[in-house]
């Protein structure tokens, strides 16, 4: 009986010998969807106009002694100003979500960024 056993036993285990099992890795390439590109900064025209001593005597008289220079805007170019700053702000916002856009998608990338600036 016990040899009967380790004949079956030995039987038993060459046969998982023979048995191949045969890997493959199917190698996948990431696809990466780049976001919209900001639209570009459309800049208004801001007409600036600048006042010396010749144009505003008269509001020199409570300042004899000073040299001053006073730069004015109009009401449209304080408005157009004020839209190329908006617009200037837009911009920035718009490429801080593609930074952050690319640093969710690619962290390694990110992770050998900082890697680069702590080496500097």
């Amino acid at each position: 009986m016990r040899i009967f056993l380790l004949i079956s036993t030995i039987l038993l285990l060459s046969a998982c010998g023979s048995v191949k099992v045969k890997q493959q890795a199917d190698v996948v390439q990431q696809t990466v969807i780049h976001p919209p590109v900001p639209a570009q900064l459309s800049m208004r025209s801001v007409d600036w106009t600048v006042f010396n001593r010749a144009k505003i005597e008269q509001l020199l008289a409570d300042y004899p002694d000073q040299e001053i220079v006073l730069f004015a805007l109009s009401a449209k170019g304080y408005e157009n100003l004020s839209l190329n700053v908006g617009e200037i702000i837009r911009y920035v916002k718009e490429q801080k979500n593609v930074i952050i856009y690319y640093r969710e998608i690619l962290p390694e990338a990110d992770a050998l960024a900082e890697e680069s600036n702590t080496e500097e």
